[in-house]
């Protein structure tokens, strides 16, 4: 649900002035009158707590992705390091012994440390994911019972007297 798109539905509701909030004020049967300063004050305040949030969002995506980038780089760093430690101990058998199984102790250990530091950051990203999920079904669920409150909310335009009575 596009959270923009539901404030821009309810600006262009409060500029035509469509008949979703109705008083009765004697003398205006048959008009409808809706508070526009509580209303557009409502929208602002609305579409003020959203860039934060949206903000909020973006940065959580691309310290996500910085952060997998920078755990790629590094596997990288640390396989190549191990790579040319290896090669440079392979003149002797024994060495060469000795740099294989090194090589595979830190490549294991590179594996460990990117899945552990690829872990953290999904975890990291899905917690702040999460929250401004939670946070953006809070401001749809308001829209949408605001929306309905004052679609629901009966017209009051004029009434007619009782039989009987006088105006």
């Amino acid at each position: 649900m596009d959270i923009l798109a539901l404030i821009e539905e309810l600006e262009v509701m409060g500029e035509a002035g469509e008949r979703w909030y109705t008083r009765v004020i004697p003398g205006f049967i048959g008009k409808s009158v809706m508070n526009a300063e509580e209303f557009f004050d409502l929208l602002h305040r609305l579409r003020s707590a959203l860039p934060e949030e949206m903000n909020v969002a973006n940065q959580v995506s691309r310290d996500r992705e910085r952060i997998l980038q920078e755990a790629h780089e590094e596997r990288a760093k640390i396989l190549g390091a191990s790579r040319e430690q290896a090669q440079l101990l392979v003149s002797n058998d024994e060495i060469a012994k000795q740099a294989e199984q090194r090589a595979e102790q830190i490549l294991d250990e590179a594996h460990v440390d990117a899945q552990a530091i690829r872990a953290e950051a999904e975890t990291w990203a899905r917690g702040i994911v999460e929250r401004l999920d939670n946070y953006v079904d809070r401001i749809s669920a308001t829209i949408d019972k605001t929306r309905k409150a004052l679609l629901t909310e009966p017209a009051i335009v004029g009434s007619r007297p009782s039989v009987g009575e006088e105006d």
